[in-house]
C-alpha cells in the first residue's frame, strides 16, 4: 500500500493504524505516516496525514511557531495549536478538559481542525 501524502485527508485509517501520544498529541502511526483526528463537513471525523518518513511536520507553513505559553501564562481565551507535554485529563462536570501547569484548556473546533482554548488559570 502506499502511504498518502503529508496533508491529505482520508476518511479511514489503515486497519493496522497504531496510537501514539508524542508531547501530549494523539497520533496515529502506520509505519512511518502519522495521522491526527479532524472533524470535517457535517462533524464527520476524518484523518489528516501530519508526518510522513517517520518525521512529524507540527507546524504549519507560515506559522510561527508558539513560545508565549513557554514563558508566561496565557490568557483567558487564547488558543493553541498543542497542549503543553505535561498535560493532563480532567472530567469536570461530565466536560473534559486538559490541565498544565494551573491552566485549564478545552478542545474547541476552529475552521477544520481542533485548538485548544485556555479556560481557566489558576
Amino acid at each position: 500500500m502506499i502511504a498518502p501524502p503529508l496533508g491529505a485527508v482520508v476518511s479511514q485509517l489503515p486497519s493496522d493504524a497504531k496510537v501514539t501520544v508524542i508531547d501530549g498529541q494523539k497520533y496515529y502511526q502506520v509505519g512511518g505516516t502519522f495521522y491526527q483526528e479532524e472533524m470535517i463537513d457535517n462533524n464527520n471525523l476524518a484523518y489528516r496525514v501530519v508526518g510522513t518518513d517517520g518525521v512529524i511536520n507540527t507546524i504549519d507553513p507560515g506559522q510561527e511557531e508558539n513560545t508565549e505559553m513557554v514563558n508566561e501564562l496565557p490568557a483567558i481565551g487564547n488558543r493553541y495549536d498543542v497542549l503543553p507535554a505535561d498535560s493532563r485529563v480532567e472530567i469536570i462536570n461530565q466536560q473534559k478538559y486538559f490541565v498544565s501547569g494551573g491552566v485549564y484548556y478545552r478542545e474547541v473546533i476552529e475552521a477544520d481542525k481542533i485548538r485548544y482554548e485556555v479556560t481557566s488559570v489558576q
